[in-house]
């Protein structure tokens, strides 16, 4: 919004303001780090007045309709809860979420938030410089856990046919976060270029090759220089203690290796894989030499392509009523949702007497 209202405007004061959002109808949202003020303008039934949700709160959901979505605020001593517009909740929300980080402690003053993605059960916060993890039916509640860029030793992002994997690496463990594939292209956008800034490099490939350079040191430093180890003599130790025949047995085993026209893993006895090699020719051969099937020749296959025509047609003339009837349904059920949200407004508009 462009400007307050001024009873919303003194209710504020001088706090700082992270978000304004118009609701419609006059309404708005004001939201500061501390509580978010819920303006509501003067009606035929009621006067403006303002509410107050404070952000020291134990959990926050939501719960959406078609048409509205409920915000709900816990904490030790009770609940509170407003309704707002379905197509700008997730504006609020996401301001609510960053004020009540901020008053809880959860981020510092000075840390900005990137982006705030809900689906279904999961939550997932980017700030400037670590990552939020939150599953479970409300929005947000004190069980998350964090994913510090600074700790990051990989980044990945592995794509499937339903889900995308968001695969963040640190030194003690590795996370995998699923996302929806149709959001996965702004999720991946946004940790990236987060992860990008927070270490200076313009690339995934800058930020791999920078983490690889670091652990060659790390080894470097860490592990003695090469031919400092116990064994100085430089020679390999021979003699009569079977080291000679472990050879002859390996020269055996390498030319048994050629034979099968393919290496072996080191624990697979050589004459065996010849045996499964040969048993597997026998077996191509035999199938070869079977006779394969054909079509009956006396041609008692009968064409059904007209009768595969005839169901797809009732097919088509069965979704056609379908969609009518999925049409008309989507129709009563706006109508009843706009009547329920009039009746809505009623009682809440007696019930403050006015």
């Amino acid at each position: 919004m462009s400007e307050l209202p001024d009873l919303l405007s003194e209710a504020v004061s001088d706090e700082a303001i992270i978000d304004t959002v118009d609701i419609g109808g006059g309404d708005a949202i004001a939201v500061t780090p501390k509580r978010t003020y819920l303006y509501r303008s003067e009606g035929l039934l009621r006067d403006e007045s303002i509410e107050t949700f404070e952000h020291a709160v134990e959990r926050l959901s939501v719960r959406t309709k078609r048409r509205k979505s409920s915000i709900k605020l816990e904490t030790m001593e009770g609940e509170a809860s407003f309704t707002v517009p379905s197509d700008i909740s997730d504006s609020v929300v996401e301001s609510m979420i960053e004020g009540i980080l901020l008053t809880t402690g959860a981020i510092t003053p000075d840390e900005e938030l990137s982006a705030l993605f809900r689906f279904s059960e999961l939550t997932v916060i980017v700030t400037d410089r670590r990552l939020f993890e939150h599953v479970g039916n409300a929005v947000w509640d004190g069980d998350f856990e964090t994913v510090q860029y600074a700790d990051l030793t990989g980044l990945d992002f592995e794509r499937g046919s339903v889900a995308t994997q968001v695969v963040l690496e640190t030194e003690d463990r590795r996370r995998r976060v699923k996302v929806p594939n149709e959001h996965a292209g702004t999720v991946r956008q946004r940790i990236q270029a987060a992860v990008l800034a927070f270490h200076d490099v313009a690339s995934i490939e800058a930020f791999r090759a920078k983490h690889a350079e670091s652990e060659q040191d790390k080894k470097e430093n860490t592990h003695p220089a090469e031919g400092t180890g116990a064994n100085t003599g430089g020679t390999e130790p021979s003699g009569t203690n079977g080291a000679g025949a472990d050879d002859d047995r390996g020269s055996t085993d390498e030319r048994n290796a050629v034979t099968t026209g393919r290496s072996l893993p080191a624990d697979q006895d050589p004459s065996e894989a010849v045996y499964r090699r040969n048993a597997g020719t026998d077996t191509a051969t035999d199938e070869d030499s079977k006779p394969q099937s054909t079509a009956d020749s006396d041609g008692t296959i009968t064409d059904r392509t007209g009768e595969i025509d005839a169901l797809s047609e009732q097919v088509d003339t069965l979704s056609e009523h379908v969609d009518d009837l999925s049409e008309q349904v989507e129709q009563q059920t706006e109508l009843i949702e706009s009547q329920q949200d009039l009746l809505e407004q009623l009682v809440d508009e007696l019930r403050r007497g006015r």
